[in-house]
């Protein structure tokens, strides 16, 4: 289960014009953020996307026979 302590803190600096040694807490934002590993483990058992999981790629065409690419999961591997 993603709990609410999955939750990792990251800044960052979006004053592009400021001095780097003389920056001050309004040149930085916060976010907040998951481990992509950490969802992609928690995703995948999830009983409710089974239907919708692709393992494979898979090729589509269109109405003129031509190989489309609409997905990541639809390309020449």
């Amino acid at each position: 289960m993603m709990r609410m302590d999955c939750f990792r803190l990251g800044t960052v600096c979006y004053n592009h014009f400021a001095d780097p040694n003389n920056l001050c807490d309004n040149n930085y934002t916060c976010f907040f953020y998951h481990n992509p590993v950490e969802c992609f483990e928690f995703l995948m058992p999830q009983l409710a996307f089974r239907e919708h999981m692709s393992y494979a790629p898979a090729k589509e065409f269109n109405e003129a026979k031509a190989c489309i690419y609409p997905h990541v999961k639809s390309s020449e591997w």
